[in-house]
């Protein structure tokens, strides 16, 4: 079984968003101690590995997992705070959906391995991935709100129910793999960490079976029969950003985050 590591991609070395490929699986492994908090340079690197798959033909399958003791909480609060202060809010959000829609884009099927914690931007993985699989009780949420921020809501419309999504959207609530499942939103819940890989790598393999071409136009297919529309979603969530970026709440919810407090919203 041959196993190629890709470590650059032109002239740039891959840090947070890690890629190696084995049996024509493409494995993703976000890597960024302690908790994959995803800024610019996860974003970033995503892309890069997205555009790479798509000009590969040896990868028929994807699989993106994570190293650490959770998949994703999201954005990082304290680069996102550092945008408030920069007024940069808005390229900062746009970085964010670039990569996730460079993953619900890419060619071939996707396959989201999550444990732990799956949080506010790093739902827009499995949330544009075609098949998630989860340990039981790993915990999805949509915590924006609580932070005074707007965004995520659009990914999580492909996941779950719309009332659903508007009651954890508004309550910042979470919601566990096994319920998600009931929702459609996760294929399938295993018992431990230690069978989460195996099971992707199983279902890759399956995939793979299929063969290159039929996946691709397949794929395709179906991203343009989908009533998704996740460019013009995350165009939408970039500007209802750019609102909330105008009150004094909007500071006050990401500070309040950072402190360890509750917020005091005003209404400002």
């Amino acid at each position: 079984m041959a196993v190629r590591v890709v470590e650059k991609i032109g002239e740039h070395t891959l840090e947070q968003m890690l890629l190696k490929v084995e049996d024509h699986i493409g494995i993703i492994t976000f890597h960024r101690p302690p908790v994959n908090a995803a800024g610019e340079v996860a974003q970033k690197e995503l892309l890069m590995v997205c555009d790479y798959i798509n000009h590969d033909d040896d990868i028929w399958v994807v699989v993106m997992h994570s190293d650490q003791k959770t998949f994703c909480v999201g954005d990082d609060i304290k680069l996102f705070k550092k945008s408030i202060d920069d007024k940069d809010v808005t390229n900062v959000q746009e970085v964010f959906y670039d990569g996730a829609l460079a993953l619900y884009e890419v060619r071939v099927p996707v396959i989201c391995a999550v444990h732990g914690h799956c949080l506010g931007g790093g739902m827009c993985y499995p949330a544009g991935a075609d098949i998630t699989i989860a340990v039981k009780g790993t915990l999805f949420g949509a915590p924006e709100a609580k932070l005074g921020v707007v965004g995520g809501s659009g990914h999580l419309s492909r996941i779950l129910p719309p009332q659903i999504q508007r009651d954890m959207c508004y309550c910042s609530s979470f919601i566990t793999a096994e319920d998600l499942m009931k929702y459609g939103g996760v294929t399938k819940v295993v018992d431990t960490l230690e069978e989460l890989m195996p099971a992707a790598m199983d279902k890759a393999r399956e995939i793979c079976k299929r063969g290159p071409l039929v996946l691709r136009y397949l794929k395709a297919c179906m991203n343009l029969q989908e009533d998704f529309q996740m460019k013009r979603k995350n165009d939408l969530e970039v500007t209802y950003t750019r609102y909330m970026a105008r009150h004094e709440d909007f500071n006050e919810g990401v500070s309040a985050f950072i402190e360890k407090r509750e917020p005091h919203f005003s209404g400002k």
